[in-house]
């Protein structure tokens, strides 16, 4: 993740560029850090499979049906957009793109969406203009926040409908947050990562008491 880290920050040092510039960067960044992602998928999968470890769930020898994966992925979608609709909605925060899912043989399924915080700009042939007001740095900070936690909760309380995981398997959420503020100003894009794996979304589901736990157990990461 550290490579990430690194391809990450190169997209906020150039707060005076272009706005199509800018965005081409951010986008071929974020697709640069997703191939990471993937790449690092694949490799921990290749490695798990040298290792010769033998299945710890009752559905580890059965064969994936693609078909109903499919259709699991797109409730936990669902859940997933109506959580994001629910904390944003009325704010100036738009869904650039809503959470897409898929499934990755060896590792489980990866979720993943955009958010663009600051879409208060519009170009025209008469220059640029505000179609709405602009909203504080703490504003932006706490809806982050509370759609992290709102995402946590995601996990733990609709594990059950990913059937098709086995165990071994991981779920999980990244969320792309894009502050796109004016030319003259600096850029401050955030990403946040959730992963689980599924034998804790079976332990832990619906358990809220043990939530602190829950948390301790995933993989979170901010930069």
């Amino acid at each position: 993740m550290e490579k990430v880290r690194a391809i990450k920050a190169t997209s906020n040092k150039y707060p005076g560029a272009c706005p199509s510039i800018g965005r081409g960067r951010i986008y071929s960044d974020r697709l640069l850090a997703a191939a990471v992602f993937i790449v690092w998928i694949l490799g921990q999968s290749i490695a798990a499979q040298a290792s010769g470890k033998k299945p710890d769930g009752d559905n580890e020898n059965t064969k994936v049906d693609y078909a109903a994966a499919n259709r699991e992925i797109l409730q936990f979608e669902s859940v997933i957009n109506k959580v994001i609709a629910s904390t944003f909605s009325s704010s100036p925060f738009a869904v650039v793109h809503t959470a897409k899912g898929a499934y990755l043989e060896g590792y489980g399924i990866v979720f993943n969406f955009t958010i663009n915080i600051h879409t208060a700009v519009i170009s025209t042939p008469f220059g640029q203009f505000r179609t709405r007001e602009e909203i504080t740095p703490e504003l932006k900070k706490r809806r982050i926040e509370e759609l992290k936690e709102k995402l946590i909760w995601v996990l733990q309380d609709n594990g059950e409908i990913l059937r098709q995981l086995r165990k071994r398997d991981t779920v999980t959420i990244i969320a792309y947050f894009e502050d796109r503020n004016f030319p003259d100003e600096p850029s401050e894009n955030k990403t946040i990562l959730l992963s689980a794996p599924k034998k804790d979304l079976d332990e832990l589901g619906h358990k809220y008491d043990r939530l602190k736990e829950f948390k301790q157990r995933m993989k979170i990461i901010e930069y």
